[in-house]
């Protein structure tokens, strides 16, 4: 993770790293859970390592009011987002 953290106004994060299988580490996957002072929780999986693009890009998110567990992916243009099949962990 090459950010300390993640800070945005009336928002809470918890990052938790994951690995998924044996061929990705668990700096390559993230649990960006997110709690909102109105009591919304979701996550965003992310893909790739938390650098300061990455954390723009889920700042970018909470911007557009998207507020659902999503699967975020590094491309090569940037990130994309998805919505995630599955729900994703909240915070405990």
């Amino acid at each position: 993770m090459d950010v300390p953290g993640i800070s945005h106004t009336f928002y809470d994060f918890e990052v938790e790293p994951v690995a998924r299988s044996s061929n990705v580490s668990a700096e390559e996957i993230y649990l960006v859970k997110v709690l909102s002072i109105d009591g919304r929780r979701f996550t965003y999986e992310v893909h790739s390592p938390l650098t300061s693009e990455a954390v723009s890009y889920i700042k970018n998110l909470i911007d557009n009011i998207v507020f659902s567990d999503m699967v975020i992916e590094k491309t090569a243009e940037g990130f994309e987002a998805r919505e995630a099949t599955t729900r994703l962990k909240k915070h405990s």
